[in-house]
């Protein structure tokens, strides 16, 4: 990836959502994926898009046809709506019809049944990478309402006590420090499947 043209990029003011290192290094992870896989334009969905600026990086620096879910109006994204609504995932597949998603990043809801139910719904049409933002967001508080730590933490459970359909899922994990008590943004875990 073109780390200049990337950081033009952001002087333009077309800054990401996501915490700049972190998401630099999984752009290029997704980018040499993609390039070892053969697939020229990935299709990526991001749930939970707030404001929709991490479109133009998946479509500028990737190639993708990307789409966004959001339940909010900001930015504007494709599919405006709750990710676990029937309508939702409906609309969602008259866009891509019967293609794969190759890249799921799901930012929705982050308590532990909202993360767990976007996965359970949405991971199924993925066939390459699935990312979860904000995995260590209050790990250490123990908040109600920040659990996708949780929900991280047991599907790699799940993977090393082998789980027949979790056993062959690669794990990474992209951390950034921030500093103590900066509980907004940290980390996003990466799931690759067979």
């Amino acid at each position: 990836m073109n780390i200049e043209l990337f950081n033009e990029f952001m002087k333009r003011g077309n800054r990401p959502s996501q915490n700049y290192p972190e998401f630099l290094i999984f752009l290029e992870f997704c980018e040499g994926y993609f390039k070892k896989k053969r697939i020229k334009s990935p299709t990526i969905v991001e749930l939970g898009a707030w404001r929709n600026k991490q479109k133009k990086f998946y479509e500028e620096f990737l190639g993708a046809e990307h789409v966004s879910i959001d339940i909010s109006d900001r930015g504007r994204p494709d599919i405006k709506g709750n990710t676990h609504d029937p309508e939702t995932l409906k609309a969602l597949r008259k866009k891509f019809g019967e293609r794969p998603i190759d890249l799921l990043f799901i930012d929705a809801g982050h308590d532990y049944e909202s993360v767990k139910r976007d996965f359970e719904i949405y991971s199924p049409l993925c066939r390459g990478i699935i990312a979860f933002h904000d995995i260590h967001c209050h790990r250490y508080d123990n908040r109600e309402v920040m659990q996708v730590w949780r929900f991280w933490d047991e599907l790699k459970l799940k993977a090393y006590t082998g789980r027949r359909s979790y056993k062959d899922f690669l794990f990474l994990d992209i951390f950034h420090y921030r500093g103590i008590g900066n509980g907004v943004q940290m980390g996003i875990g990466i799931i690759i499947k067979p």
